[in-house]
């Protein structure tokens, strides 16, 4: 049987499960909250994800499109399109346990899909989190012809200026305009505000990473202190203190700072502050086979933990046949994807860990299956 793939770049790997462990725990209303009441994740891990991707992106003025728009496709849509699949067919046997009776799928539901893949990027609200792939794909794409234009003038600290004029730009719009008449335009939106990301990623790897690497831990340690403070002291400057933070990037909305470059800020401090902690604390978990899986099958996670919620939920309600359960909402599962049995705050652990391990055991069933494993 083939190998597990394993990551070398360890702190990257690090990060990008630090990464979507943030997503599913975010999900469940912050289950642990790590460093959210200063840093919330809300203020920067989407973005991270993209500054990852430009850490990897070997892009330039030699690069062959085709072939790498093919490649882009092989990675990202195809799994995409593949997931939807597979959580369709989930979604269709839990409303079937849920209701007790099949519905199937009407006539109209393709073409509504369809509309929410090229508007918010996710075909299901099922599989809400999925908008990322759709925007991470149309970023690399944009950026990718951007630099193959202009290869021989490029200049990463010259077109990161000019990536953040066009992200504050679409915050400014997203605050000032009706949001129904951007609807349409979401998924060219979200490319103009990811792409800075993408570029702090590839100057991070070309001109910073070896002296942020150097940094002895007791400097780090003052790295990521100064990076919490100057986020207290922000806080204290806004309306509210989540306003650090912006909700539903999805749909572009939850913008409530009235300072345009607060996403930005925001995401940079967050960024910066995590990848010193994976570099300062990663080491003992660099061999971890756990953790490499976790980092090697994020996307599958960030389609599916939502899903495996709704199992959870379903579970919970046949259990509740038998012996009632407190607070467990029937009608109110029965009604919505985003319902959590509100027991304790503690409860909330049972939800990250099955919408963390029940992906990853899907993906290992899967791996034996197509002997990958």
């Amino acid at each position: 049987m083939a190998e597990l793939r394993s990551k070398s770049n360890k702190k990257f790997m690090i990060l990008s499960a630090i990464g979507i462990f943030m997503v599913v725990d975010h999900h469940t209303f912050t289950a642990l909250n790590l460093f959210g009441d200063l840093i919330p994740y809300n203020s920067f891990f989407m973005p991270m994800f993209v500054f990852i991707s430009g850490y990897f992106n070997r892009v330039n003025k030699d690069t062959r499109l085709l072939p790498y728009f093919g490649k882009k496709l092989r990675t990202l849509l195809l799994p995409y399109a593949g997931l939807t699949l597979i959580i369709l067919v989930l979604q269709q046997l839990m409303n079937l346990f849920k209701l007790g009776v099949f519905e199937g799928i009407p006539s109209w539901y393709p073409a509504y899909m369809l509309e929410r893949v090229v508007t918010v990027g996710s075909p299901l609200v099922i599989a809400t989190p999925m908008w990322f792939v759709i925007s991470l794909f149309s970023t690399l794409s944009v950026y990718a012809i951007i630099k193959k234009v202009l290869g021989r003038i490029w200049n990463s600290y010259v077109m990161f200026g000019i990536f953040c004029i066009l992200h504050a730009a679409v915050v400014y719009l997203t605050k000032t305009v009706d949001p129904e008449s951007f609807y349409r335009f979401l998924v060219p939106l979200k490319v103009l505000f990811f792409l800075p990301f993408l570029e702090m990623g590839i100057i991070y790897r070309d001109h910073i990473e070896k002296r942020h690497d150097a940094l002895s831990g007791g400097w780090k340690l003052g790295l990521m202190a100064v990076l919490l403070v100057f986020n207290m002291i922000r806080t204290m400057y806004l309306p509210a203190a989540y306003d650090i933070a912006f909700d539903s990037l999805d749909d572009l909305s939850g913008f409530t700072s009235p300072f345009i470059v607060t996403p930005l800020i925001s995401s940079l401090v967050g960024i910066l502050f995590w990848l010193t902690l994976a570099d300062l604390i990663g080491k003992p978990l660099y061999e971890s086979r756990f953790v490499n899986y976790l980092s090697c099958n994020t996307f599958w996670i960030m389609g599916l933990h939502i899903t495996f919620f709704n199992i959870l939920n379903c579970i919970l309600m046949l259990v509740n046949n038998f012996i009632e359960l407190p607070y467990f909402d029937v009608e109110t599962f029965r009604e919505s994807e985003w319902y959590y049995w509100e027991l304790s705050p503690s409860f909330k652990l049972a939800y990250v860990l099955v919408g963390i391990l029940g992906p990853l055991g899907l993906k290992r069933l899967s791996d034996h299956i197509t002997g990958k494993a």
